[in-house]
């Protein structure tokens, strides 16, 4: 079977190589040039990331901002290099009142419904409309009882899974839902009761190959489990202790082809590196734990090109850059960590592939985006900032709409 790559792999493997001088190939249309070359200035068709708010000017009601992200990129000219501009707008209705604190959102991978959780109400669900506004369904009843800490959709758009925060204190219950493609409905499929832990629940992720499935449990480390896409059964396979003691996982995510996962650590300041063997066994790549170089790692993100890492530092309001190498090694990209907002505390990469959403939950620009720069591969080079409403919106969780194929 033939494997196609990424323009920006391409590039970090060649810089990885020494041949520092294809730097001068990012020139062109868009950030990373595709086979075809922008010729006159042109536009993107947009594209959105949404962003939980869980205040809404000073009210208990939270929120869900929506924002549409559009380069314009004009062409060079014999005097001029070509230059590539960000504009970030909000969708129409953002930002849309939910009515209750979100604790959890997640996106199905064909940007057609959003969920929005509460601890206190349920999951309620959202069409997103072709400008990205977002509209209520279900009568505005939730479509799951489940009081969320973390959720997330599959890469199917086949299963919604969620950790439900009701017991957290003694014992995680995962409930498994499958999605009606056309309504987004739910309906619970399984339950996975019992998974005995110190910590609550944190964050879930599932892995791109539908298989393998990660939840972190702050002091209780991470549980790895498996899922069978077909019945939507799980199965909890191990319980991977935090590195360090006190310590803290908080942030979860695998590579694009699910073979490392990646766990932050705050106690160690932190990133953990482990490789996914049969039936979710875990183990530390050489190296692992690698320093962030700064405080409260509390999410991660693997880059679609599955060649550089990203780290929010809560505490010390940065983002850490590493490229990552074919053995799961880190090393940590020129400039890293980069200067962010007050508290970021998650991550999403847009469906251009073009940039990195931050979120910020320490006060003033709610969001900032970055674009990757064209030089040091992996930089991030601040693209634009926003609010998410009337502050304090004090947001916790970003998602942005998935590239979808055509075919």
């Amino acid at each position: 079977m033939l494997k196609f790559y990424t323009t920006r792999f391409w590039l970090a493997v060649l810089a990885v190589l020494g041949l520092t001088g294809v730097a001068g190939m990012t020139t062109g249309c868009g950030f990373f040039p595709k086979i075809t070359t922008c010729t006159t200035n042109c536009t993107t068709a947009s594209n959105f990331m949404y962003v939980a708010n869980t205040a809404s000017a000073g009210t208990a009601a939270g929120s869900v901002a929506g924002f549409s992200l559009t380069t314009k990129t004009t062409a060079a000219t014999s005097t001029t290099p070509a230059t590539s501009t960000l504009s970030l707008a909000v969708t129409p209705n953002s930002a849309y009142s939910l009515g209750f604190v979100p604790s959890a959102i997640a996106i199905t991978p064909t940007n057609t419904f959003i969920y929005a959780a509460s601890q206190t109400t349920g999951i309620f669900l959202y069409s997103v409309g072709s400008n990205g506004a977002l509209t209520e369904e279900n009568n505005s009843t939730a479509v799951a009882s489940d009081l969320a800490s973390s959720m997330q959709v599959d890469s199917t758009g086949s299963w919604l899974i969620v950790a439900d925060a009701s017991l957290a204190s003694s014992n995680a219950i995962i409930n498994v839902y499958s999605i009606a493609s056309t309504t987004g409905l739910l309906t619970l499929s399984g339950t996975l009761n019992g998974v005995k832990v110190a910590g609550a629940s944190r964050q879930l992720f599932i892995a791109p190959n539908n298989v393998n499935v990660f939840l972190t449990l702050s002091t209780g480390g991470t549980e790895s489990l498996t899922l069978n896409a077909t019945t939507g059964a799980l199965t909890d396979q191990a319980n991977l202790p935090p590195i360090t003691t006190p310590n803290a996982d908080l942030g979860v995510t695998t590579d694009p082809n699910s073979t490392f996962v990646f766990v932050t650590e705050t106690g160690a300041s932190a990133v953990r590196v482990l490789t996914i063997g049969t039936n979710g066994a875990l183990t530390n790549v050489s190296g692992s734990p690698f320093a962030t170089g700064g405080t409260g790692p509390a999410a991660v993100l693997v880059d679609s090109s599955g060649s550089y890492v990203y780290v929010a530092n809560s505490t010390s309001n940065t983002v850490s850059g590493f490229v990552l190498a074919a053995n799961g090694t880190l090393t940590a990209i020129s400039g890293s960590p980069f200067a962010t907002g007050a508290g970021p505390s998650g991550l999403a990469e847009d469906s251009t592939k073009t940039y990195l959403g931050v979120v910020c939950n320490g006060g003033g620009s709610d969001l900032e985006v970055y674009s990757f720069d064209a030089t040091t591969l992996g930089k991030l080079d601040a693209a634009g900032n926003a609010t998410t409403g009337t502050d304090p919106t004090l947001p916790i969780a970003i998602v942005a709409s998935k590239a979808v194929s055509s075919t």
